[in-house]
Formats: structure tokens, sequence, C-alpha cells
């Protein structure tokens, strides 16, 4: 279940959009990094890359966790659960507890075969909330 645990409380609920990258190793496709804007009312506020990792565009605060749950979607990136691991400067980020990846479209990894190093950028979406303890 990708439920947050009791004694936390939402601070942000964003969009994102943007591509989940795959390259070729081995013969075969493996995750290689997301890359995605979050936005709130069309206005960029977080930017997602390799770590995962989260960064404000407003105040410079950051996140960076772990998947601790994941729930299938059917064509589609799992939803997730992710727990922080590490956290950067006051600001919207700085005190994030949980990350939920929520509402998914795209993003899955290409099948079939492909040419060593080679990569793949696969669009997707999905609704990043982000939680803190509560006091």
């Amino acid at each position: 279940m990708i439920k947050v645990p009791a004694g936390n409380r939402q601070v942000a609920f964003l969009h994102a959009h943007g591509v989940q990258t795959y390259q070729c190793t081995n013969g075969a496709w493996g995750f290689l990094q997301p890359d995605a804007i979050l936005e709130s009312y069309g206005r960029a506020v977080v930017l997602h890359s390799k770590g995962p990792v989260w960064t404000s565009v407003e105040d410079g605060s950051s996140v960076t966790a772990t998947t601790v749950a994941s729930s299938p979607v059917p064509l589609a990136v799992p939803q997730l659960l992710l727990r922080a691991t590490g956290n950067r400067g006051p600001g919207l980020l700085g005190a994030v507890t949980f990350v939920q990846r929520l509402n998914t479209t795209g993003g899955l990894s290409p099948t079939g075969a492909c040419k060593e190093g080679s990569t793949a950028s696969i669009p997707y979406t999905a609704d990043y909330a982000f939680w803190v303890a509560t006091p």
C-alpha cells in the first residue's frame, strides 16, 4: 500500500510532466533516471531528477528519497511511496518525510532489442504529494 503513515501531513500536491529515461545495458533496457517539472497552476515549482531528488526552484530546498512501496498501474509506471533519506535547506522540501507518486500515465520501459549504450526517454505524467511529520 502506498499510504503515508500516520503522523504526517501533506504540504504540497503538484502535477508533473517529464520523461523516464532508460539505457540499454547488456542487451536489455534498464531504468536510468527521471526528468520532470512539477507544477502548480502552470508554474514550475519543483524539478525532479536522478537520485531520486526533488529540488524547489523557488527556495532551493530539496529532498532525496528511496522507494518503500509500489503499486502497479496498467500501461504506466507504478505509483510509489518513497521515504526521505536526506533533506537540504529550509523551505518547501526541507522537512519532507515522505513523497507519493500518484495518478501515473506512460513512462514504461521500451521493449525488445536495443543497441548497447543507447537511451530512450519515455514521456510520463504523475501527481506528487509531499508530506512532513506533524508536530
